[in-house]
């Protein structure tokens, strides 16, 4: 095979594989903003409305979570969209444990017509920033 060829072939790959990554991290292709640990921790000081959305497993929340947070595990979140159908026209924060689910719940939820802002590094950079946590 020609030289050429290779090497666009192995630059659509890697662009390919950018891109993936990229997605998947929530960088590009969001309906939602992305805030850092710092940002959410001012953000749920100062807005009183703001509802809190934790997508991880009902023993990962009951271990810890950010307080007065709900609980609506990432795999039952399309079936329990009405519960929080209320709070549509309020900011939501969705988070998970490493903001893996929490991306993909944002995704969904903003779909959906909500307005979410999506925590960046999920629940284990907000421990390790040493904010507070509580127990359900």
């Amino acid at each position: 095979m020609n030289d050429k060829i290779i090497n666009y072939i192995t630059w659509l790959l890697m662009s390919a594989m950018f891109g993936y990554f990229a997605f998947t991290k929530g960088w590009i292709f969001n309906d939602f903003e992305n805030i850092s640990i710092d940002e959410a921790k001012i953000l749920i000081e100062e807005d009183k409305k703001l509802i809190i959305l934790d997508v991880r497993s009902r023993s990962e929340y009951q271990r810890d979570s950010i307080a007065h947070a709900i609980n609506i595990p990432f795999s039952e979140l399309e079936k329990k969209l009405a519960k929080l159908e209320s709070f549509k026209s309020e900011q939501i924060l969705v988070y998970s444990e490493h903001a893996n689910r929490s991306i993909k719940a944002s995704r969904l939820l903003s779909k959906y017509g909500f307005n979410i802002v999506h925590l960046s590094g999920g629940m284990v950079f907000w421990i390790r920033k040493g904010y507070g946590v509580s127990k359900p």
